[in-house]
């Protein structure tokens, strides 16, 4: 089956059983490096993608449903200005997420930020609840979210100046 979608910006297609796994079609026949696919259930973030606008694990959706889709891999999202926001975050707390779990921590901090310019401790714990590696400090990681969320609205409300 041909299942055509728009790619970080790029219109792809690829043959593909029906059933096949969006992630495996991903990480396998698209080349995107920055996916992990480890725990097959959506727990563990590390195959985050923004699916038509939302974040979601491309291991739960099959193939076919990215028919017209528009697909934005941590590739994808890491040439937007406002990733700098997040990683400055990061460098003011300390904050080293290792490389495994890294864009899947990236892609859900985009994600919130997008949504809420300030988070509450109880938003950013929800949204990162199922990433669970020994590199997560969640004392640091909320302190990184703090910190990324101030350059965020710095950053717009310099832009609206």
């Amino acid at each position: 089956m041909k299942i055509g979608f728009k790619l970080n910006g790029k219109n792809v297609e690829f043959d593909s059983p029906p059933e096949t796994r969006l992630a495996d079609i991903l990480k396998g026949s698209a080349k995107i490096q920055s996916l992990r696919t480890s725990c097959y259930r959506g727990l563990c973030r590390g195959c985050s993608i923004f699916f038509n606008g939302d974040l979601v694990s491309s291991c739960l959706i099959p193939a076919f449903q990215a028919r017209d889709a528009e697909i934005v891999t941590y590739e994808g999202i890491s040439r937007l200005n406002e990733i700098e926001d997040i990683l400055k975050g990061f460098d003011d707390t300390g904050y080293e997420p290792c490389d495994y779990c890294r864009p899947g921590k990236i892609m859900t901090l985009h994600s919130i930020l997008e949504s809420s310019m300030e988070p509450d401790n109880h938003q950013v714990l929800e949204a990162f609840e199922g990433i669970n590696c020994s590199c997560t400090d969640l004392s640091t990681l909320l302190s990184s979210v703090k910190a990324g969320a101030y350059y965020r609205r710095r950053r717009r409300r310099d832009r609206n100046s």
